[in-house]
């Protein structure tokens, strides 16, 4: 039974991940939110909440974290007409350094 859960879990948070990735390409009409890239998302097991991280240059970074927790109504709001589930869930977006430190370890590996 607990696998069966995770599955489902795992499913639902791949589903969340395109469809905010959908969502940022198309209908989002603000230009800062274009280098916004979803790298993972989280959801926890009773749907009530999903963490949404994200990656974005460095410049970027501080204008656009406002910009994603204030327009996490209209992200929720967009997953639940989309998503065939009975909760969507709260969606906090989280700055995901991983990305970037992997390019800064590969650009330091190519210069030994």
């Amino acid at each position: 039974m607990l696998e069966q859960a995770s599955y489902r879990i795992e499913r639902i948070n791949e589903l969340i991940r395109r469809e905010l990735t959908l969502l940022l390409r198309t209908t989002t009409k603000d230009p800062r939110l274009s280098g916004v890239v979803i790298t993972d998302v989280l959801a926890s097991r009773d749907l009530s909440s999903a963490k949404v991280f994200y990656t974005v240059t460095k410049e970027d970074k501080a204008v656009v974290k406002p910009l994603l927790a204030k327009a996490s109504g209209f992200f929720r709001s967009r997953l639940s007409k989309t998503l065939e589930l009975r909760h969507t869930p709260a969606l906090r977006f989280i700055f995901d350094p991983a990305p970037n430190t992997g390019a800064r370890i590969k650009q330091l590996l190519s210069k030994l």
